[in-house]
Protein backbone atom coordinates (compact mmCIF):
# COMPACT_ATOMS: atom_id res chain seq x y z
CA UNK A 1 0.00 0.00 0.00
CA UNK A 2 2.97 2.36 0.77
CA UNK A 3 4.69 1.68 -2.43
CA UNK A 4 1.74 2.09 -4.76
CA UNK A 5 0.94 5.46 -2.71
CA UNK A 6 4.59 6.48 -3.35
CA UNK A 7 4.00 5.64 -6.86
CA UNK A 8 0.84 8.13 -7.50
CA UNK A 9 2.52 10.62 -5.93
CA UNK A 10 5.51 10.70 -8.20
CA UNK A 11 3.55 10.13 -10.90
CA UNK A 12 1.45 13.31 -10.12
CA UNK A 13 4.73 15.59 -9.26
CA UNK A 14 5.90 14.34 -12.70
CA UNK A 15 2.57 15.45 -14.59
CA UNK A 16 2.97 18.58 -12.65
CA UNK A 17 6.48 19.89 -14.00
CA UNK A 18 5.34 19.09 -17.52
CA UNK A 19 2.19 21.22 -17.67
CA UNK A 20 4.69 23.81 -15.43
CA UNK A 21 7.30 24.02 -18.65
CA UNK A 22 5.13 24.27 -21.08
CA UNK A 23 3.08 26.63 -20.21
CA UNK A 24 4.47 29.54 -20.17
CA UNK A 25 6.88 29.20 -23.57
CA UNK A 26 6.02 31.87 -26.13
CA UNK A 27 6.99 29.96 -29.51
CA UNK A 28 6.63 33.46 -31.31
CA UNK A 29 9.20 35.11 -29.09
CA UNK A 30 11.78 33.07 -31.62
CA UNK A 31 11.04 36.25 -34.01
CA UNK A 32 12.57 38.73 -31.82
CA UNK A 33 15.99 36.41 -31.24
CA UNK A 34 19.36 38.13 -32.82
CA UNK A 35 22.08 35.51 -33.17
CA UNK A 36 25.57 37.62 -33.85
CA UNK A 37 28.03 35.00 -34.79
CA UNK A 38 31.65 36.16 -35.30
CA UNK A 39 33.81 34.15 -37.69
CA UNK A 40 37.67 33.87 -37.60
CA UNK A 41 39.48 32.77 -40.44
CA UNK A 42 43.28 32.36 -41.18
CA UNK A 43 43.85 33.84 -44.89
CA UNK A 44 46.93 34.14 -46.26
CA UNK A 45 50.82 33.45 -45.01
CA UNK A 46 53.56 33.80 -47.12
CA UNK A 47 57.86 34.50 -46.65
CA UNK A 48 59.54 35.78 -49.85
CA UNK A 49 63.08 35.85 -49.78
CA UNK A 50 64.27 39.66 -50.85
CA UNK A 51 66.40 37.52 -53.90
CA UNK A 52 62.59 37.07 -55.66
CA UNK A 53 62.27 40.94 -56.01
CA UNK A 54 65.55 41.26 -58.01
CA UNK A 55 65.20 42.01 -62.13
CA UNK A 56 67.20 39.78 -63.79
CA UNK A 57 68.43 42.82 -66.52
CA UNK A 58 69.94 44.71 -62.74
CA UNK A 59 67.88 47.19 -62.94
CA UNK A 60 65.50 48.96 -60.67
CA UNK A 61 63.17 45.90 -59.01
CA UNK A 62 60.13 45.38 -61.30
CA UNK A 63 59.10 42.03 -60.13
CA UNK A 64 55.69 42.57 -57.77
CA UNK A 65 54.86 38.98 -55.26
CA UNK A 66 51.46 38.14 -55.59
CA UNK A 67 49.11 36.04 -53.75
CA UNK A 68 45.30 35.16 -54.17
CA UNK A 69 43.28 32.97 -51.57
CA UNK A 70 39.38 32.41 -52.43
CA UNK A 71 36.98 33.80 -49.42
CA UNK A 72 34.07 31.00 -50.28
CA UNK A 73 32.62 32.15 -46.90
CA UNK A 74 31.20 35.28 -48.71
CA UNK A 75 29.87 33.33 -51.42
CA UNK A 76 26.82 32.68 -49.19
CA UNK A 77 23.56 34.99 -50.07
CA UNK A 78 22.69 34.53 -46.46
CA UNK A 79 25.76 35.72 -44.92
CA UNK A 80 26.20 38.84 -47.66
CA UNK A 81 22.99 40.26 -45.80
CA UNK A 82 23.97 39.36 -42.05
CA UNK A 83 27.47 40.85 -42.69
CA UNK A 84 28.15 44.34 -40.07
CA UNK A 85 31.63 44.48 -39.59
CA UNK A 86 34.82 42.68 -40.59
CA UNK A 87 38.37 43.24 -39.07
CA UNK A 88 41.24 42.72 -41.33
CA UNK A 89 44.64 41.94 -39.68
CA UNK A 90 47.97 42.09 -41.86
CA UNK A 91 51.12 41.18 -39.97
CA UNK A 92 54.21 41.58 -41.34
CA UNK A 93 58.11 40.87 -40.36
CA UNK A 94 60.31 43.13 -42.83
CA UNK A 95 63.69 41.62 -42.76
CA UNK A 96 65.12 43.27 -45.69
CA UNK A 97 66.46 47.16 -45.72
CA UNK A 98 63.45 48.08 -48.37
CA UNK A 99 60.09 49.18 -47.67
CA UNK A 100 57.34 47.62 -49.84
CA UNK A 101 54.39 48.68 -51.18
CA UNK A 102 51.07 46.41 -49.85
CA UNK A 103 47.65 46.22 -52.06
CA UNK A 104 45.09 43.72 -50.45
CA UNK A 105 42.40 43.79 -53.50
CA UNK A 106 38.94 42.17 -52.89
CA UNK A 107 37.96 40.47 -56.24
CA UNK A 108 34.73 39.30 -57.29
CA UNK A 109 33.76 36.26 -59.54
CA UNK A 110 33.61 38.84 -62.92
CA UNK A 111 37.22 39.52 -62.05
CA UNK A 112 36.56 43.34 -60.88
CA UNK A 113 38.14 44.86 -57.43
CA UNK A 114 35.44 45.14 -55.15
CA UNK A 115 37.61 46.69 -52.25
CA UNK A 116 41.02 47.66 -51.53
CA UNK A 117 43.37 48.40 -49.15
CA UNK A 118 46.93 49.98 -49.06
CA UNK A 119 49.42 50.26 -46.63
CA UNK A 120 53.05 50.35 -46.77
CA UNK A 121 55.62 48.43 -44.84
CA UNK A 122 58.72 49.79 -43.28
CA UNK A 123 62.31 48.83 -44.03
CA UNK A 124 63.81 46.82 -41.18
CA UNK A 125 67.47 44.82 -41.47
CA UNK A 126 68.34 41.20 -41.72
CA UNK A 127 69.40 40.98 -38.20
CA UNK A 128 66.73 43.59 -36.97
CA UNK A 129 63.55 42.82 -38.70
CA UNK A 130 61.09 45.85 -38.40
CA UNK A 131 57.56 44.32 -37.60
CA UNK A 132 54.41 45.98 -38.50
CA UNK A 133 50.55 45.34 -38.06
CA UNK A 134 48.19 46.53 -40.05
CA UNK A 135 44.30 46.81 -38.82
CA UNK A 136 41.57 47.70 -40.73
CA UNK A 137 38.29 47.51 -39.62
CA UNK A 138 35.24 47.76 -42.29
CA UNK A 139 31.47 48.45 -41.56
CA UNK A 140 28.88 50.08 -43.41
CA UNK A 141 28.68 51.06 -46.52
CA UNK A 142 32.06 49.68 -47.38
CA UNK A 143 31.34 46.19 -45.66
CA UNK A 144 28.75 45.40 -49.10
CA UNK A 145 31.94 45.95 -51.10
CA UNK A 146 33.55 43.13 -48.80
CA UNK A 147 30.63 40.75 -48.93
CA UNK A 148 30.64 41.43 -53.04
CA UNK A 149 34.27 40.00 -53.23
CA UNK A 150 35.04 36.05 -53.60
CA UNK A 151 38.77 36.24 -53.41
CA UNK A 152 41.63 37.94 -52.00
CA UNK A 153 44.92 38.95 -53.62
CA UNK A 154 47.73 40.56 -51.39
CA UNK A 155 50.45 42.18 -53.45
CA UNK A 156 54.01 43.68 -52.58
CA UNK A 157 55.91 45.75 -54.72
CA UNK A 158 59.23 46.94 -52.57
CA UNK A 159 60.19 50.84 -53.19
CA UNK A 160 63.51 51.54 -54.94
CA UNK A 161 66.64 49.57 -54.76
CA UNK A 162 66.29 46.28 -52.79
CA UNK A 163 68.87 44.15 -51.39
CA UNK A 164 69.60 40.03 -51.97
CA UNK A 165 68.93 39.67 -48.16
CA UNK A 166 66.66 39.24 -45.83
CA UNK A 167 63.27 38.30 -46.04
CA UNK A 168 59.23 39.67 -45.76
CA UNK A 169 56.76 37.55 -44.41
CA UNK A 170 52.90 38.27 -43.91
CA UNK A 171 50.84 36.37 -42.23
CA UNK A 172 46.56 37.98 -42.27
CA UNK A 173 43.36 36.80 -40.36
CA UNK A 174 39.92 38.25 -40.84
CA UNK A 175 37.15 38.69 -38.06
CA UNK A 176 33.42 38.82 -39.49
CA UNK A 177 30.38 39.87 -37.19
CA UNK A 178 27.23 38.63 -38.30
CA UNK A 179 23.94 39.46 -36.94
CA UNK A 180 21.03 37.11 -37.87
CA UNK A 181 17.53 37.31 -36.89
CA UNK A 182 14.54 35.02 -36.42
CA UNK A 183 12.63 36.52 -39.00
Amino acid sequence: MKYSFVKIIGLLALILSFGSCVKDTDFDQFQDTLLTPIVDLNLVFWEVEAIRFEDPSGNLPSLIVRDTTEIRFLDDSDTQDSMVRADFLFEFENATPTSYALTMDFINLSGNVTYSLQTTVPAGDPTSPEFYDYLKEVVAPEINQVTQANRLAISAEPLGSISNQGRLTMRSKARFYLEISGQ
